[in-house]
């Protein structure tokens, strides 16, 4: 072991620690440790390959993170269990397909992990070695208690002992064993300006509609430890957790707190992912547009998205995280965040959500499908619809452009101030190899009396994913029928290649993607009503009346 020595020790002094032998038991620190107090930190995300719009200034880049993503969904993230499926059933029975979560807290092995430091991009060295949080029996119980709740209202049992048969999900807490060359990097990364990024945890995929019951992913809350050995003063722990020890009447109750808060919530959220919940599912409450955080900008969709930014219960829902919607580190240690509107909603439809393919829609030649009523539970704990009762009609469209510039169409009925949302599911998810998918774009119409279109939102890329499109929220104006056209132009992204301040599309045959000109798809389209507490009690069926092909 190497006890404190050299810049290791100039650090730790630069923190304040007082006694050199007591804090730093049990550590062992790389000689080159960094000088700097940690001043700012980086929450990173393993959870959405191809989030963002990427730098693409060339045919060359943008190839080149064609074939990124592409390795990347080949290596197994975004794959489920097939695409099959009859119509109109649930995709779950939930008296017989229970989805059982084994939550292991001895899944860290080793009794220290690394963090390293970052010495050049994608070069590290080892910054030092820390104990690992010894997860008590009331941790446990509390942890596992508080994610049991987060699902209590679908159909969910999170067992603390591995079963021995049948299909589970495994989330492993305290996952952080690495090689301590720090040749395969560390959940905890220091920089030499003193800035610290954190992987908290991760899922293996995004299953939509939970088509996968043996899937994986880890939490670790080990950032806390780490923080508490650093600096045994407490302040550097303080700073970046929100808690003040005193509170606590000591630091290991403290930290206790931190763990079991970041673990509870990291866990629900990796679970999440799991069954097909995206970051943009924090969005709250349905109507406030983007999160007020700031975090996500207007420009981060194609088209720019014309909605507001007044999202502020986002930070509070389960499906929230500092890389995608700005969550504090304090919004996982003081706070137990709960599922949003958009969450429960997408929950309820891999549990129960009907699905309709293509080929039946069409059989009598038209495009008319019929939204279906979609029991979904009220999970917000507070906000604006704590007291809601969320009405939700919902459907699962199964289709293909089977030529490329085909253009598929789906007409529904809605009223006036209803909330319209559409994803579409093609590239990442769906058990689709990459190929089989399409790089979509989703257009919403209002059908005039005449028969004209009046277009009421479009989509090529959010935020989450460059491929997948999606229109969230888009009100619609009137009572009448709208159309949902999905196709797949030869656009693939959009950058300001000729430096006019204008993204400037980027045909996919440029890059190297013809074959996602055409391919499969799966729609999620659901509505709710702007009032969400609909206190009148009116029937509102006959609204909606329409014929179910």
């Amino acid at each position: 072991m190497i006890l404190i020595k050299n810049r290791a020790f100039q650090f730790a002094a630069s923190l304040g620690i007082a006694s050199l032998l007591a804090p730093w038991a049990g550590i062992a620190f790389a000689a080159d440790s960094p000088v700097q107090t940690l001043n700012s930190y980086r929450i990173e995300t393993e959870d959405c390959p191809g989030c963002g719009i990427p730098l693409i200034e060339s045919e060359q880049d943008a190839a080149a993170y064609l074939n990124y993503i592409r390795g990347t969904v080949a290596d197994g993230y975004g794959s489920a269990a097939g695409f099959g499926g009859s119509d109109n059933v649930r995709h779950h029975d939930k008296d017989d397909d229970e989805q059982i979560v084994f939550i292991d807290f001895d899944a860290g092995g080793q009794p220290t992990f690394p963090v390293c430091f970052s010495v050049a991009p994608g070069q590290f060295v080892l910054f030092g070695q820390f104990l690992d949080h010894v997860y008590t029996a009331e941790e446990r119980a509390s942890i596992a208690a508080r994610i049991a709740q987060d699902y209590s209202e679908f159909d969910y049992e999170f067992v603390t002992t591995r079963p021995t048969s049948g299909s589970f999900t495994t989330l492993s807490v305290g996952a952080n064993d690495a090689p301590l060359d720090c040749s395969q990097g560390s959940n905890i990364t220091v920089t030499p300006t003193g800035g610290v990024s954190i992987l908290f945890g991760s899922a293996e995929k995004i299953d939509f509609r939970n088509q996968d019951k043996n899937d994986n992913a880890f939490a670790d809350a080990s950032f806390w430890e780490f923080l508490i050995q650093l600096d045994a003063s407490g302040a550097t722990f303080e700073a970046f957790s929100g808690l003040t020890i005193a509170d606590f009447g000591s630091a290991t109750a403290a930290v206790s707190q931190a763990v079991v808060n970041q673990t509870s919530n990291t866990g629900a959220h990796e679970v999440g992912h799991l069954q097909g919940l995206r970051h943009q599912n924090s969005f709250g409450a349905p109507g406030d547009g983007l999160p007020s955080t700031g975090r996500i900008s207007p420009f981060d969709f194609v088209p720019v998205f014309p909605g507001p930014s007044n999202a502020s219960e986002t930070v509070l829902h389960t499906m929230a995280s500092g890389a995608s919607v700005g969550l504090s580190l304090s919004g996982s240690t003081i706070t137990d965040r709960f599922f949003s509107e958009r969450s429960a909603t997408r929950l309820a439809i891999a549990e129960e959500g009907k699905s309709k393919s293509e080929a039946s829609i069409r059989r009598k030649g038209r495009d008319k499908i019929k939204l279906k009523d979609l029991d979904v539970p009220n999970t917000i704990v507070i906000g604006q619809n704590a007291n809601a009762e969320l009405e939700v009609e919902a459907l699962i469209v199964k289709g293909e452009i089977s030529v490329p510039f085909e253009v598929d169409t789906y007409r529904f009925k809605a009223k006036a101030g209803d909330f319209l949302n559409v994803e579409l599911i093609s590239v990442v998810g769906e058990g689709f190899t990459f190929e089989e998918g399409i790089v979509g774009k989703l257009t919403l119409s209002y059908v005039e009396s005449d028969g004209s279109l009046t277009q009421i939102a479009s989509n090529s890329q959010s935020f989450e994913s460059i491929f997948d499109a999606e229109i969230f929220d888009a009100v619609a104006p009137y009572k009448g029928t709208y159309v949902i056209e999905v196709s797949a132009p030869d656009e693939f992204f959009f950058a300001d290649f000729d430096g006019d301040g204008v993204l400037d599309p980027f045909p996919l045959t440029a890059a190297g993607g013809g074959d996602l000109l055409s391919g499969r798809y799966s729609l999620q389209i659901y509505r709710c009503n702007k009032d969400l507490d609909d206190e009148d009690g009116k029937d509102h069926s006959d609204d909606h009346s329409d014929s179910d092909d």
